[in-house]
């Protein structure tokens, strides 16, 4: 559960209670602890406002492990002239263009565990 653990992490590091982080999204301690044992599984707006709360991307909040995150080299031509340039957007464009970036990367990780964890249900 990586979101669960992650998330744990994050809130300590903060030196936030469980209802401190509740009042910080606008949601119920209840909410907050059921997502940190991993029993309930968020709606993508409340990993949304979890990720703008610590400063993190939704795809390091649901992270399973820091892999993604080291050194990142690009080959594609192309694509690093891209990311120069995203750089150089106002601030409010670049929080826009990194919050679709998020939700696609997002939606990729879920589609990749619906299909690991279908491929294991039939595997039983």
């Amino acid at each position: 559960m990586s979101l669960s653990n992650n998330l744990k992490l994050l809130r300590k590091k903060k030196g936030w209670s469980q209802t401190q982080l509740a009042e910080q999204i606008g949601s119920h301690l209840s909410h907050i602890n059921r997502i940190e044992t991993g029993k309930y599984n968020p709606s993508l707006d409340v990993i949304q406002k979890l990720a703008n709360v610590f400063d993190v991307s939704i795809d390091y909040l649901v992270s399973d492990t820091d892999e993604d995150f080291k050194e990142v080299r690009i080959e594609d031509k192309e694509l690093m002239e891209r990311v120069k340039l995203i750089d150089s957007l106002d601030a409010e464009d670049r929080t826009a263009l990194i919050r679709v970036i998020d939700s696609m990367l997002t939606k990729k990780k879920i589609m990749n565990l619906v299909t690991k964890e279908n491929t294991a249900g039939h595997a039983a």
